[in-house]
């Protein structure tokens, strides 16, 4: 069963890697057209969605029961 709720959060993830990269492709050509504060919150929507990718990831880990460190922990 956790490999099924696994392979389920894995498609959900993509989906949002997908937006996030939508965001700063936006982002990118906003500020190519002089506008930053658009920019900015193009990039603030795609951290935003950084931060969910995440929490994706560690509910992933979780389902394999592979446990999550962050980045960087040991």
């Amino acid at each position: 069963m956790s490999a099924e709720h696994a392979a389920a959060l894995r498609k959900v993830r993509q989906v949002f890697v997908d937006a996030r990269r939508a965001h700063i492709q936006e982002a990118v050509r906003t500020l190519e057209r002089g506008n930053s504060v658009a920019a900015m919150i193009d990039a603030r929507r795609a951290l935003d969605l950084q931060a969910e990718i995440e929490a994706l990831d560690r509910a992933i880990a979780d389902e394999m029961d592979e446990g999550y460190l962050p980045k960087g922990a040991t």
